[in-house]
């Protein structure tokens, strides 16, 4: 698989420039980085040193894509600029893989369902908790009607102090460049959400607030514009509400949820950093099980490779892995964009539909 990388920072360090370099194992695709892309002279060389192939400054994104004819072109830079170097990825009729948040706004995210569309090129979206092994299991378990319709939802997020501070002392402060928590972090869990319940978000009630990172304060840097605590309520077309929260500064990092149906209930005690995760099943009848799920090795609690070795049959068919189609990718921006305007409002406001490009259900 020959990879074009545009983006040498952070994400790209810590999974794509290892898996390109050969060092994740047997168990994900063998693949060749034939060029990498940045704007940060350091980030390039860095790469440079590491890896074989070439490297290149944004400005030279199409002769590198001319050029090198990639089988996979992986995009993790800024969100922000998700967009603009994915609309010219798919023009090339290149294959695409972006990291999560497809985008920061709903009409970027819009823009390259369509793109993708009208070139009829693979986009996928790295979704990665998707592929977490207990998030699969949990998956199966209600598409096996373990607990009947799911009926209503709860779901809540711990970031611990050391990822809180991340956010705010970095470019996700700035709501314009990463659509703040509600788009940049929570459409991780928006995504899942939505996936599980096999639904559509319709409308969006919401409260952000300043809990932590208060304005004028020692932890407040110049630019920062984004809220540090969440809760939205969200309904779906099949009916179910999900109350979805984000807490910052916590003792430790996870979420535990509460997946209600017509015959049970689902909770899920996910532990970000040691695990084991716990998933208990309450019938409405019958005894209750417990289910100790290990956390798998490697980034994201294994999630990472899980998703790079599903990378070839994904490219082959998407529906036949837990990728997010670009459609689903930008349901979870849209819900994500449409809490802060919700917050402003104090009312329930419709969620725009990336399948009729921004009308709402």
């Amino acid at each position: 698989m020959r990879v074009v990388l545009i983006g040498a920072g952070a994400r790209a360090r810590k999974l794509y420039l290892p898996w390109l370099n050969g060092d994740l194992g047997p168990q994900v695709a063998e693949a060749e980085l034939v060029a990498v892309i940045d704007r940060d002279r350091h980030a390039l060389h860095h790469a440079a040193h590491r890896f074989a192939g070439s490297i290149a400054a944004p400005d030279d994104l199409d002769r590198v894509l001319g050029n090198t004819d990639p089988d996979l072109v992986v995009i993790a830079t800024p969100d922000a600029e998700h967009r603009h170097v994915a609309e010219r990825a798919l023009a090339a009729r290149c294959a695409v893989l972006v990291e999560k948040p497809l985008a920061t706004t709903a009409a970027d995210a819009f823009a390259l369902v369509k793109a993708a569309q009208q070139t009829r090129t693979t986009l996928l979206v790295a979704h990665n908790l998707r592929f977490t092994n207990v998030h699969t299991q949990v998956h199966q378990m209600l598409a096996d009607g373990l607990i009947g319709t799911v009926a209503d939802a709860e779901f809540h997020y711990r970031l611990n102090a050391s990822h809180s501070a991340s956010y705010f002392q970095r470019w996700h402060r700035r709501r314009a460049a990463s659509g703040g928590l509600e788009v940049t972090k929570a459409c991780h869990h928006l995504d899942l959400i939505a996936w599980w319940l096999h639904a559509y978000p319709c409308t969006v009630t919401a409260t952000l607030q300043h809990r932590h990172y208060q304005p004028g304060s020692s932890q407040w840097l110049p630019g920062t514009d984004i809220h540090d605590t969440i809760a939205a309520e969200i309904a779906y077309d099949t009916g179910v509400h999900a109350r979805y929260t984000l807490t910052t500064n916590a003792d430790d990092e996870g979420y535990t949820c509460h997946l209600f149906g017509t015959t049970g209930t689902l909770t899920i005690h996910y532990d970000a950093h040691t695990g084991p995760h716990l998933v208990y099943l309450h019938p409405r009848t019958g005894p209750s099980t417990r289910y100790e799920i290990a956390r798998e090795p490697g980034t994201h609690a294994g999630a990472d490779t899980a998703m790079l070795a599903a990378l070839p049959v994904a490219l082959a068919d998407q529906h036949r892995t837990p990728f997010a189609t670009a459609a689903a990718a930008a349901c979870a921006v849209a819900t994500g964009a449409t809490i802060h305007p919700a917050s402003l409002s104090h009312q329930a406001l419709p969620i725009p539909d990336p399948t009729t490009f921004g009308a709402s259900r």
